[in-house]
């Protein structure tokens, strides 16, 4: 049975909050990596400092609007899950939700136009019919292509989807290969932006100041080529750039 609440003292270690001014915190509803998604509620009072209580949380989300990937979100409970937009259209603001490399969940603030674009990675496929195959993705969506669609030739397991919102129209298939960017979040290097070398099984090869490492597939999100396809920022200043 799942708990309705949560102590802060037990809260993931990738959320930055005050552990012990306060006993509980709000714990999101079920259906989302706990680790990799945080509370509206505490998205508002801890990541944003937008409101001061949850009482001020939900007269906001009530009066003004709150949207998340771009639809209208009622509940303070709604988990906000990592590369999640979430936009305020009374303040004209937009932020995604990121991951830094001392593991800490935080808000990025973000363009509009920026704002109108997502991204999902791959975990499988599934043949819905002869005409039909469902792409799974690790936040929980799902795309269903036609099986003739150029799109699904070109993707594959643990690829990145970028799609726009709130239509959720496919644009781009970005594939984890070789001389890929990704981004690290999750393992011992989380929130790094490498480029991947090489892979070996389940695992991909990268380099940090010319010294080797290895990490899991399912631990890289590919971001593009030569640049991400959205912001991502560096919190330590290291920037990514191939071996040489």
């Amino acid at each position: 049975m799942v708990k309705n609440h949560m102590k802060r003292i037990n809260a993931p270690k990738s959320w930055e909050v005050l552990r012990k001014n306060y006993k509980f915190i709000t714990r999101p509803n079920p259906g989302r990596d706990l680790s990799l998604s945080i509370s509206l509620n505490t998205v508002l009072k801890e990541l944003l400092s937008k409101t001061r209580s949850t009482k001020e949380s939900k007269y906001l989300i009530k009066h003004q609007g709150v949207l998340v990937n771009w639809k209208r979100c009622y509940d303070e409970k709604f988990p906000v899950g990592f590369l999640d937009v979430v936009s305020f259209p009374s303040l004209k603001e937009h932020y995604r939700l990121l991951i830094d490399e001392k593991n800490n969940l935080f808000m990025l603030k973000i363009s509009e136009e920026e704002a109108k674009l997502k991204l999902s990675k791959i975990m499988d496929k599934k043949q819905l019919s002869k005409d039909h195959v469902q792409l799974n993705c690790t936040d929980g969506r799902n795309f269903k292509l036609k099986s003739n669609d150029p799109l699904l030739g070109q993707a594959s397991t643990n690829d990145s989807l970028l799609y726009s919102l709130p239509d959720q129209k496919v644009k781009q298939v970005l594939k984890l290969e070789k001389g890929s960017l990704v981004y690290l979040y999750k393992g011992k290097h989380t929130g790094i932006l490498v480029f991947a070398e090489d892979f070996k099984q389940n695992n991909v090869v990268f380099k940090i100041d010319q010294e080797v490492f290895e990490t899991k597939k399912a631990y890289a999100f590919a971001l593009g080529k030569e640049k991400p396809v959205i912001t991502i920022t560096n919190t330590t200043g290291k920037k990514a750039k191939h071996s040489t």
